[in-house]
């Protein structure tokens, strides 16, 4: 008999059940990515964590959806606002910042920090 060898890969950012939504403001002339952590200040707009020397800073919710700059400048100017994933569980390999998957290194501090926000950033078989 031979051995079977299987590889499992997924893009798929919501893992389970248990998700919760809100809605952020955007800033204008900024792209957003499905996945991206945000950081949503106390004036309810939604920003990118800044990232220093691998580190990512503080973060509360993920991006919904994409947005391009175009859309952003749109929705600011028009006090509309985005749909933001504020609960449930999510696959740490799809999170993104700024549209740049996290690497290893990042990942336990990013996952430390999710517990704080009611989001599980899970390890999918796989990845």
């Amino acid at each position: 008999m031979g051995t079977i060898t299987q590889t499992i890969t997924t893009n798929q950012l919501v893992v389970g059940d248990g998700i919760r939504t809100e809605n952020a403001k955007v800033k204008t002339a900024t792209a957003y990515k499905r996945g991206d952590l945000l950081n949503v200040g106390a004036n309810n707009v939604a920003d990118h964590p800044v990232v220093t020397t691998g580190v990512v800073g503080d973060w509360n919710a993920i991006a919904v959806s994409d947005f391009t700059a175009e859309q952003s400048t749109y929705h600011a100017n028009n006090n509309l606002e985005m749909p933001i994933y504020t609960q449930g569980p999510f696959d740490i390999a799809v999170v993104t910042v700024n549209g740049v998957p996290l690497t290893a290194d990042q990942y336990d501090a990013v996952r430390a920090q999710a517990l704080a926000n009611k989001i599980e950033l899970r390890k999918v078989v796989g990845n």
